[in-house]
């Protein structure tokens, strides 16, 4: 998968690093996990993407970040387990 994937918003830039960290998380408790994708060099500051279980839902929005993160900050260069 990358940027350039049917259902994946957004393009594919260089050094975005799409896909440097991925995770698979029930956050909705239905049985079925999600998968969570970072870029950490998304637009310098990085971004996480979530994708909806089953995969045929509509695809995630490109990633927000509310203000919250600070020039640089690799946002998704971890996830919490």
């Amino acid at each position: 998968m990358n940027r350039n994937t049917t259902n994946v918003p957004g393009e594919a830039e260089r050094d975005d690093f799409f896909g440097v960290r991925t995770r698979l998380l029930d956050v909705n408790g239905d049985g079925r996990p999600e998968l969570f994708v970072s870029a950490t060099g998304e637009n310098r500051d990085g971004g996480v993407w979530a994708f909806p279980n089953p995969v045929n839902a509509p695809p995630p929005p490109d990633p927000v970040s509310f203000g919250t993160v600070a020039d640089g900050s690799a946002l998704g260069a971890g996830f919490a387990r």
